[in-house]
């Protein structure tokens, strides 16, 4: 005989821990309050992740670079294409990683959109088209083996919590929500059949 609490305790576990070994880039240690850097013009690595020389860390709170929301997503910390031009981010001694989403915003209401790319031995193998607004927005990508993330554009952005090596989902969030209703649906259902058949044999 199936055992529903059992499946609605493994439906559960699985939905809300699947992300848990993820790892979420936040910029938060390279560089102190009002500062830019950490070597401007030179790249930087963060959580062993290496941007491309076009990118800087910067505070985006009141205290440094304060803009629209004068907050990164994280903490005070975001990054930012201060030279123009496209993101590079590969893993430090190569390799492969998967991304699962991050957090984007244009600078100074420069507007404009960007294509966020996925790649494996210099292939395109995932792709999203997303527009650059003045407030935090996620973008949710899913690439699950790549050697190098990009976001091309020709406008400057900044960018924050960008989450990757965790499982990469297959289904959308309202999905997993509605997986989860049914299990508590099916373990309702099982509970009052279990009920009725008890008192049917007192």
């Amino acid at each position: 005989m199936l055992n529903y609490k059992k499946l609605l305790t493994l439906l559960t576990f699985f939905l809300f821990t699947s992300n848990s070994h993820a790892t979420v880039i936040t910029f938060d240690q390279l560089i102190g309050p009002g500062q830019v850097g950490p070597s401007s013009g030179n790249g930087f690595t963060d959580l062993g992740f290496i941007f491309s020389r076009n990118m800087d860390a910067l505070d985006l709170s009141q205290t440094g670079w304060c803009y629209a929301q004068c907050t990164a997503v994280s903490d005070k910390f975001g990054a930012l294409n201060n030279y123009g031009g496209n993101m590079i981010m590969t893993m430090q001694g190569g390799g492969v990683f998967s991304v699962q989403d991050l957090w984007l915003r244009d600078w100074f209401s420069n507007g404009g959109s960007a294509t966020i790319v996925g790649l494996l031995n210099g292939s395109v193998v995932s792709s999203v088209n997303v527009n650059l607004n003045t407030i935090w927005e996620i973008i949710v990508l899913n690439f699950a083996t790549v050697d190098a993330l990009e976001i091309r554009t020709d406008y400057i952005f900044t960018v924050d919590s960008i989450r990757v090596n965790g499982q990469v989902s297959q289904v959308s969030e309202p999905a997993s929500m509605a997986m989860l209703l049914i299990g508590f649906g099916a373990f309702g259902f099982a509970a009052r059949k279990r009920k009725n058949s008890t008192t049917q044999n007192a």
